[in-house]
């Protein structure tokens, strides 16, 4: 009898070991070890909240800083979808229309040259099919933006007459027809924001989208309460782990050329289109905002009309309207990148059919943040630096990093217990 109870608790204990393995936390830590990766964040939430919230590693090396759920990353290219709830919340206050010309919102000519006749809207620049695109000028233009003892307008990248302007600017696309992902839609986009409010594009998107949620988070790193909870993004090399931005080493940076700065002149300064810093946490407060059809803990930052309008189909790849990034991107709304799980292309989290939201890659970070609509599930993803850099294989367009994360928030998240719907909300 003792011999069996010895083994009945031997098989108990071993259970309860294997049980404690396999949980995200443990998945995360080693998908951190096996990729050499500096530090990571992850949230997974359900319709009505966060239900996981986990940080390792470390977000500053040479100050031995611990990653935790409150720091916060420069999270590249989501910061799209933050301009895109902007420019919505503008529409719903009358001050645009998605199909304006943008022209008449800057207060000069933007015209494809190899396409005059057509002018180019609001819609198409937040759905890149604007046929504008990130010339070779445009990396010489954002340097001059941010580093420059002033900052140039943005009509130095797009009128024929400026300093930075080349027709290569522009694609031999007629306006609205073709998708091409870029930068400067969103540059011009912030500059749209700052033009009709009279704002800077910082503190426009400080007063309507991160104060009202309660979040610490700005396109301004110098509003951040605490600086030291902001990560440093690195890269590696030649084995040297080596900061890429925001290594501030505590002291929030002076941004001498802001003095006398007039909104709406070029919103480049303040990057709509990759620069907001917030934490996964908070990223994903944003993003229950707008899984939950504009509203999120008793806050409304859109009507449900603006979020339809955000979700609906803008462009989806045929075969030949556009660059799919190697299959990655299928298709797109308005700041937001609708998942079509078409295999061996843009497969998210495995079980899911279709999903919304945007993915971002700078400075050496990796992050992703989407949601199910029918699954009512979705998660955040970010991390400062992979020691063996972008790998990639046949699984998906996704580098290899993302799709162990993906696979992992799949079947170790804590998800089956988000209330799924009947129907697909696509």
């Amino acid at each position: 009898m003792r011999i069996i109870s010895y083994y009945l608790l031997m098989y108990l204990l071993s259970a309860c070991v294997h049980i404690k393995a396999q949980n995200l936390g443990n998945q995360l830590k080693t998908i951190v070890k096996n990729n050499d990766m500096m530090g990571a964040s992850v949230v997974v939430f359900c319709e009505s909240g966060i239900v996981e919230s986990l940080a390792v590693g470390k977000s500053d090396y040479s100050r031995n800083i611990r990653m935790t759920i409150d720091s916060k990353y420069r999270i590249a290219s989501i910061s799209k979808t933050i301009t895109a709830i902007a420019i919505m919340q503008l529409v719903e206050r009358n001050l645009l229309n998605l199909d304006d010309d943008i022209s008449s919102l800057l207060g000069f000519e933007v015209l494809n040259p190899h396409a005059p006749e057509d002018f180019i809207t609001v819609r198409m620049l937040l759905s890149h099919t604007s046929s504008i695109i990130d010339g070779s000028t445009y990396s010489d233009f954002l340097n001059a933006t941010v580093y420059g003892s002033s900052i140039p307008d943005l009509k130095e990248i797009l009128v024929p007459s400026g300093t930075y302007y080349i027709a290569e600017q522009f694609n031999k696309e007629v306006p609205g027809t073709n998708f091409s992902y870029s930068n400067i839609n969103y540059v011009i986009l912030g500059t749209i924001v700052e033009k009709v409010t009279n704002l800077r594009f910082d503190v426009y998107c400080n007063q309507h989208i991160s104060d009202p949620l309660g979040i610490d988070a700005s396109f301004n790193v110098s509003d951040l309460t605490h600086i030291d909870q902001l990560a440093v993004l690195y890269r590696k090399r030649d084995q040297v782990w080596t900061p890429q931005v925001d290594d501030y080493q505590g002291i929030k940076p002076i941004h001498d050329n802001l003095a006398g700065y007039t909104p709406g002149t070029n919103g480049a300064r303040f990057a709509p289109q990759g620069g907001f810093r917030c934490s996964a946490k908070d990223l994903a407060t944003i993003f229950l905002v707008l899984m939950n059809k504009g509203s999120y803990a008793d806050i409304r930052l859109l009507s449900e009309a603006s979020c339809e309008t955000m979700f609906a189909n803008a462009w989806t790849y045929n075969g030949n309207n556009g660059d799919d990034y190697h299959g990655l991107f299928r298709s797109w709304g308005l700041g937001i990148h609708r998942v079509t799980s078409t295999p061996g292309k843009d497969i998210v989290l495995p079980e899911s059919q279709f999903m919304l939201g945007h993915a971002g890659e700078a400075y050496g970070l990796v992050s992703a943040a989407y949601f199910d609509t029918q699954r009512k599930t979705g998660f955040v993803f970010m991390n400062n630096g992979i020691g063996i850099g972008y790998q990639s294989d046949d699984r998906s367009a996704y580098y290899t990093i993302e799709q162990e994360i993906f696979e992992a928030i799949e079947k170790y998240g804590k998800i089956g217990n988000c209330v799924q719907t009947d129907g697909k909300e696509h």
